[in-house]
């Protein structure tokens, strides 16, 4: 089974969900009122979930590469074009580049924003942004450490990585939100869906058509960054914003890191 196509496929179907469950938070386009008030200068995005990303965390954004790796969808991308950066927006689902460039044209803005698998080989040039934002996504893929390797290539010396990631632990649990109020450990970690699931699991998920989820550690998640030539300068937990998880423990992190190499690379 390719898990990244249904992956794709199932995030195609969250995006077109009109029900409030905690997912389509990251499908939720940005409304013309919060464009113009990024117009007016406000910067309000997320890597994570409750929390919006520090100020001290961006440089003047005005003239900036960006790339919104997996974050499609018009939530970020449109208060970066708002603070006039250059936007490229890659993402796996198709509905989450249409909404993309739907939010562009209803805000006359240009975007570049294309379909992509943050897995695999990124279609751009070596040292291409000044600046790459990666909310939550590094859960739906297997292996993160070519993420990383990639992003240190097509970013700038000196250039900014902002990502956020779902903690370990998180995955020890599988909730039945309709009938539970607590968490109980289902699961051992690392947790791969792909090899943990029975087949009935697996093809549960399929016939409900959500996405497989992967747990990452520590050392995959930090250390894969400080492998491939990142240097963290800032971290930060983050809560549900009012889920079943925030009774027990933030299950969010957010990150900033910078490369440092040789232009000549």
């Amino acid at each position: 089974m390719n898990y990244t196509n249904h992956n794709a496929n199932a995030w195609n179907a969250i995006a077109k969900e009109v029900s409030e469950d905690a997912r389509n938070k990251f499908t939720r386009s940005v409304s013309h009122e919060e464009y113009i008030r990024a117009k007016n200068g406000e910067l309000k995005v997320s890597l994570t979930s409750a929390k919006y990303v520090p100020l001290n965390w961006f440089p003047p954004l005005k003239g900036l590469k960006i790339l919104g790796l997996a974050s499609g969808g018009g939530q970020q991308g449109p208060i970066f074009a708002a603070h006039g950066a250059d936007v490229t927006i890659m993402d796996i689902s198709d509905s989450q580049i249409e909404s993309e460039n739907f939010i562009a044209e209803r805000e006359a803005y240009i975007i570049t924003a294309l379909k992509g698998d943050m897995s695999t080989t990124l279609p751009f040039s070596d040292n291409t942004f000044d600046l790459i934002f990666n909310p939550i996504s590094n859960c739906y893929i297997e292996n993160i450490q070519p993420v990383w390797d990639e992003c240190a290539r097509v970013i700038k010396h000196n250039g900014i990585l902002m990502m956020g990631f779902v903690k370990e632990e998180h995955f020890m649990f599988d909730p039945d939100f309709q009938n539970e109020d607590v968490l109980i450990s289902r699961h051992r970690l690392p947790f791969n869906p792909l090899t943990d699931l029975s087949e009935e699991r697996k093809q549960k998920i399929i016939e409900d058509n959500k996405p497989f989820v992967f747990s990452h550690t520590l050392t995959e998640q930090l250390g894969g960054l400080l492998k491939a030539g990142f240097t963290i300068t800032d971290i930060y937990e983050d809560g549900d914003g009012g889920g079943l998880f925030d009774k027990y423990m933030n299950p969010y992190v957010a990150v900033r890191a910078v490369v440092k190499k040789s232009f000549l690379r």
